[in-house]
């Protein structure tokens, strides 16, 4: 089976509708929830017959996306909890949000870190948990979804370990792997662990049981595979076996690293780009696992031509082999609309997927 999902960004979304994303879009569910449905009736007015929709890159799954669904702490999980160790959220109408500090930046020793018990009770934590009980009580007619959730699939969402690990502590912790490995696996396990810990406590709080769960490890192909194996692999597993299904998200060509990402446990989707080879995954899982895959830039940006395009096709569609696979993309500012068409149009012709949208 073959799928196709593409969702638009902010910045495009500021560009071709003078949408604004504020810190009012941000932390304040309700507003969004109309914003966003405004963003969404902008899209399909511009893209009638395509599945383009209004989400988040990479995490929703239109299927399961629902009317008046409410988003409370729809923010990227390290930053999230960047912002409740002490780091600064900054925001900008143009694009997506950020963080500025580094808040382990200066940690020698595991036992700098604060307990999870202590982690939970931070106040930016405890704000979105307020936030998430004041829209239960006050939109009944609501579908209220809590943080590190971003539809009504139990999918939970998270970055992955090294990803994380470098947001709280930056480039260094390249070089701690090197100088005090044991160091960089203390961290990742207290990661791991305060991962497990914000899923467990808004999905009860959301009443939403985890059903699989996204890990965003993309910073992942900065590695080697020795180096995945060490320090990433390890935790990752252990949230499989916590929680069930794993969609493990790599940017980049992750050939290198995919050895080490088949060794997690309970990986049921690799969701990848920029040429991975899907014929190596396929070797690996079989045609029945699910492969989530995104074109290469350079064949979505002006300049490329049809025949880049088709190329890019015909070798995802062999290498694919017959297998379960979901072609995805993001609509940048910088993208030619015309080379994305033509990937729908193409697939169309081709009897693959037909155009149309969900909703």
């Amino acid at each position: 089976m073959i799928k196709v999902q593409a969702s638009v960004s902010k910045g495009w979304l500021h560009q071709h509708g003078g949408f604004v994303f504020n810190q009012k879009y941000y932390l304040d569910p309700y507003f969004r929830m109309q914003q966003d449905q405004k963003c969404h009736d902008f899209i399909k007015q511009k893209f009638p017959d395509y599945p383009l929709y209004n989400m988040e890159d990479n995490l929703v799954q239109a299927e399961y996306v629902v009317p008046n669904m409410v988003l409370v702490g729809a923010i990227q999980p390290n930053m999230i909890i960047s912002v409740a160790l002490g780091a600064e959220f900054l925001f900008a109408s143009d694009k997506d949000s950020d963080v500025k500090g580094f808040p382990l930046k200066d940690i020698k020793d595991v036992s700098e870190l604060p307990p999870v018990e202590e982690v939970m009770q931070l106040p930016f934590i405890k704000y979105l948990e307020d936030q998430f009980l004041h829209a239960r009580d006050n939109y009944p007619d609501c579908r209220i979804i809590p943080p590190f959730f971003w539809d009504t699939s139990g999918r939970a969402t998270i970055h992955g370990i090294i990803t994380t690990s470098m947001k709280f502590i930056g480039q260094e912790i390249y070089t701690m792997m090197l100088m005090d490995p044991d160091l960089v696996k203390g961290i990742h396990q207290w990661i791991t662990d305060i991962y497990i810990a914000v899923i467990k406590h808004f999905s009860k709080l959301g009443d939403i049981p985890v059903t699989s769960v996204h890990v965003g490890e993309c910073s992942g192909t900065m590695l080697d595979e020795y180096s995945y194996l060490e320090f990433v692999t390890p935790y990752i597993s252990q949230m499989g076996r916590e929680f069930g299904a794993i969609r493990l998200h790599s940017c980049g060509n992750a050939d290198h690293i995919i050895g080490a990402v088949c060794e997690i446990e309970n990986l049921e989707i690799i969701d990848t780009g920029s040429n991975t080879s899907l014929a190596a995954i396929r070797d690996r899982m079989g045609r029945t696992f699910e492969i989530n895959v995104f074109p290469p830039v350079n064949v979505l940006v002006e300049g490329s031509t049809q025949e880049d395009i088709q190329q890019w096709i015909t070798r995802t569609l062999t290498d694919n082999d017959g297998g379960n696979l979901k072609i995805e993309y993001h609509l940048e500012t910088d993208y030619n609309w015309d080379n994305c068409n033509y990937i729908h149009q193409e697939l169309d012709r081709l009897g693959i997927v037909k155009n149309n949208r969900l909703y």
